[in-house]
Order: structure tokens, then C-alpha cells, then sequence
């Protein structure tokens, strides 16, 4: 059963399948009538949506490593195979929003309207072609269309097809270390559940663990609507904060960190606040990999696991991998889930502490060799030049960025009703 434009429905719930990939997750992005079908990085750190367009031999991305060279064709839009396919128009919302102009009329006067037409909204030439940064000097060049996008949706447990017109997307020529597509899901208007009508409710994803990485018969939920708030008397909630300059991001506040039964690490103050400029703050960035923390905040951090890890330090593959501490784990049998390493705890604001599964937080990075494996911790310093990351520095926009890999196995929701984000240590397997 196929519902058109239903998102006005206050019943309606979208459930989507998540899988895991090698360096984030994944949803399945169906364009066009009839449907073509694309894997999209699920990026709460940015807005747009987009896809590779054109041919699958004429989209070309750079510096996108050996497994996505520009030798290797990719899954294109094609846009003249939708029949319900459209440029976005000049005069846009979303095309005003994607330009970031302060002059409305900047878009349609760029493809050359005459200023009666773009003062009356007249003008009907298509939205000029745009660039999108990412942190890291990643870059997407395109242009705005507007198709069908189908979804699974539910209405009262009954399970359906969901064709929504008129979703506004880019359709992206050539990128830079972004190879195959984002599902953005910021606060702004173009990302995906703002369009979708959901920024007013919220939603939830449950990612699972790395070690199914490239396995697509494993799948978690992501949930937009009633049903991602619902019976979550026991998550850990903790305030959302508003940040002036950046105001899509989903921003909570870092108060410390403890190991294992040990004491917090207080974090500096401006993790649990943000400034008049917009400064300071933890996002909650699944399209970062690894958590970032600022210095000298993360070198206590370093110090103070290094004094209660009691394992032989492997200093050849923090060299080799650039992580700050690799240590030699005795294992006698896979999957080398017994060890001693400690449990790591955020804590946020409103008293939540917040106890990371320890697969969240280290890494195997070798095969067990010699009844030996070596596990990393995977978390990353935060610099003020940092080109790993969605944002600045910590003196520049958000202080600290909680990425995807410490939020495998943790059920966390995106509560816009009540201003809050919920976490909720779980096994994804299990509830998906």
C-alpha cells in the first residue's frame, strides 16, 4: 500500500533499516519514479541531502581513497529516468538556504531574472549551481532537484510505502573525499526530517557495532516520529543547548569524563556552555567517526587510562594507525572480547552519566597473532586546525564532537518536543 504526501499525518512513524559501513552508517536513499536506489552516509552534522548524478562513468570524486578512485564508477542519479523528476527553482526557499545569502533575490539574479520578475516571484529559471563544505576540505559540486523520495513508514504498527513528493536533494556532479552520498539530518530545512515534517517531534537510531561492517543482512532502526520518543522512561536525558552561529547542529553539554569507579575529569567550562559568539559545546555528530576532545582536557584523559592500564603498550602501531593508545591484549579465543581495559563514562549535564560499551571504545586493529591482539583506544584530539572533523577548533564553533563509533550499540534519541537528547546503552542486534 503506497500513501502519497502523508507526512501530515500525525500517526505516521518512518522506520528505516541502518547498516553499518566501514567509517559510519548508512541508509538506503530510493529517488525518482521508478525508484532508483542509493547507500548514503545518515549525517546528523550537516543539512542537504544528495546523491552522485549524471552518468555512473561522469561523476567524479577526488581524493577519495583506492576503494572510491575516480576509476571506479560509482551509482549515479540519472535524473531523465524519473518521470517525476525537477530543477528546483531560483527563488526557493531551499535554494536561498543552500546559497546562504542575505539577499533573497541573490539566486534568481545570478542566472540572470530581470528584477520585476524575481520581486514578484515570477522568475522560473532554475537554482544555480551550488558548492557544500564538509570539515577536511571535503567539497560536493551540483545542483537542487526535486523528486519522489519513498520511505517505509507505519500508521498505527501497520507497516507501508511512503511516496513523498517534491523532496528537494542535490544532484552532485563532482566531490571531494566524499564518495557516495549524505542523508543530512541537521536542524536546518533542507535536511531530510525537517522536510519530512519531523523536527518537530524528533527521532532515534540504534547503531550497531563496527564488526558488521559491510554485512548488509544485519540492519538496525532508525525511527522518525511518535514511536522514536515512546517508552523511554529509562534513557538518560540530558538538555539540548542553542548555539547563535551554528543553529543546525545538535549540541548537548560535556561536564567530564571518569575511568571505570574513578573520579571525573572535570572538562573545561566552555564543553558545558556555549558563549555569545556560539562557541563551545559537544555536537552530536554521527557523520564524525571518532569522538574529538580538546586539549589539555584529552591528555589528562590519555594520562589518567595509561596510569590504570596495566597491558604492555604497542608504540609501533599508534605510529602506524596515529592513535594515542594501542595496547597488547592476551587472547586465546576470537572474538577477544575478554580484557581488563576500563570502562570510559561521559558525563552531561543534568546528572547523566553515561557508561560507553567497551567495544565503543577500543578497537581491535591486528588479528590475534601469537595468542596476542592489539586494541586502540578510538578517540581522537581535537585541534584548533583539525581537518578531521564536521567543525572548527575549540575556540572555533563547538568544542568537542561525539561521533558514530561511540554511539554503536547505545539507543540514542533526538527528543525536538522536549529540547533533550536520550541515551541508552543496548545490544542494536538484539532490538532491531
Amino acid at each position: 500500500m503506497v500513501i502519497i504526501n502523508s507526512t501530515r499525518f500525525d500517526f505516521l512513524d518512518i522506520i528505516e533499516p541502518v547498516t553499518t559501513y566501514t567509517d559510519g552508517y548508512l541508509l538506503s536513499l530510493n529517488l525518482g519514479m521508478p525508484p532508483q536506489v542509493f547507500q548514503v552516509y545518515l549525517d546528523t552534522g550537516s543539512d542537504l541531502t544528495w546523491v552522485p548524478c549524471g552518468t555512473n562513468s561522469s561523476y567524479q570524486c577526488l581524493e577519495c581513497g583506492n576503494e572510491h578512485s575516480t576509476s571506479k564508477p560509482i551509482p549515479s542519479f540519472s535524473p531523465s529516468q524519473s518521470s517525476s523528476n525537477m530543477k528546483e527553482l531560483c527563488g526557493s526557499r531551499f535554494c536561498v538556504d543552500i546559497h546562504s545569502s542575505d539577499n533573497s533575490h541573490d539566486p534568481c539574479a545570478a542566472v540572470g531574472c530581470a528584477i520585476p520578475s524575481f520581486m514578484s516571484d515570477l522568475c522560473t529559471r532554475p537554482c544555480p549551481p551550488f558548492s557544500y563544505t564538509y570539515g577536511g576540505g571535503a567539497l560536493v559540486l551540483g545542483s537542487l532537484a526535486k523528486d519522489i523520495v519513498t520511505l517505509h513508514g507505519s500508521i498505527f504498527g501497520i507497516a507501508i510505502l511512503l511516496d513523498v513528493p517534491g523532496f528537494c536533494f542535490g544532484c552532485v556532479g563532482s566531490s571531494i573525499r566524499e564518495p557516495i552520498g549524505i542523508a543530512g539530518f541537521g536542524k536546518g530545512i533542507l535536511s531530510l526530517p525537517s522536510q519530512l515534517g519531523f523536527l518537530d517531534k524528533g527521532f532515534s537510531h540504534c547503531f550497531l557495532g563496527f564488526r558488521f561492517a559491510r554485512n548488509p543482512n544485519f540492519t538496525s532502526s532508525l525511527i522518525m516520529g511518535d514511536l522514536a520518543l515512546s517508552a523511554k522512561d529509562d534513557f538518560l536525558f540530558t538538555p539540548m543547548l542553542k548555539s547563535i552561529t551554528n543553529p543546525n547542529f545538535y549540541y548537548i553539554g560535556l561536564e567530564g569524563v571518569s575511568i571505570g569507579d574513578g573520579a571525573a575529569i572535570a572538562a573545561p567550562p566552555s564543553l558545558s556552555s556555549i558563549d555569545s559568539e556560539g562557541n563551545g559545546g559537544m555536537i552530536v555528530d554521527t557523520g564524525t567517526t571518532y569522538t574529538h576532545l580538546p586539549d589539555p582536557f584529552y591528555t589528562a584523559i590519555l594520562s589518567s587510562l595509561a596510569s590504570v592500564i596495566l597491558y604492555e603498550r604497542s608504540y609501533d602501531l599508534e605510529m602506524r594507525t596515529g592513535f594515542d593508545l594501542c595496547f597488547k591484549i592476551p587472547c586465546t579465543h576470537t572474538p577477544c572480547t575478554q580484557d581488563e581495559l576500563p570502562l570510559i563514562n561521559f558525563h552531561f549535564l543534568g546528572d547523566v552519566k553515561l557508561t560507553l560499551p567497551k567495544d565503543s571504545c577500543y578497537y581491535a586493529v591486528t588479528a590475534p597473532k601469537n595468542s596476542v591482539v592489539v586494541k586502540c583506544l578510538l578517540f581522537q584530539r581535537m585541534d584548533n586546525d583539525d581537518d578531521d572533523d564536521d567543525v572548527g577548533g575549540a575556540n572555533n564553533g563547538p568544542g568537542a564532537v561525539l561521533g558514530s563509533f561511540q554511539m554503536q550499540n547505545v539507543e540514542v534519541v533526538y527528543d525536538m518536543e522536549a529540547g533533550r537528547i536520550g541515551f541508552q546503552p543496548k545490544d542494536c542486534a538484539l532490538h532491531s
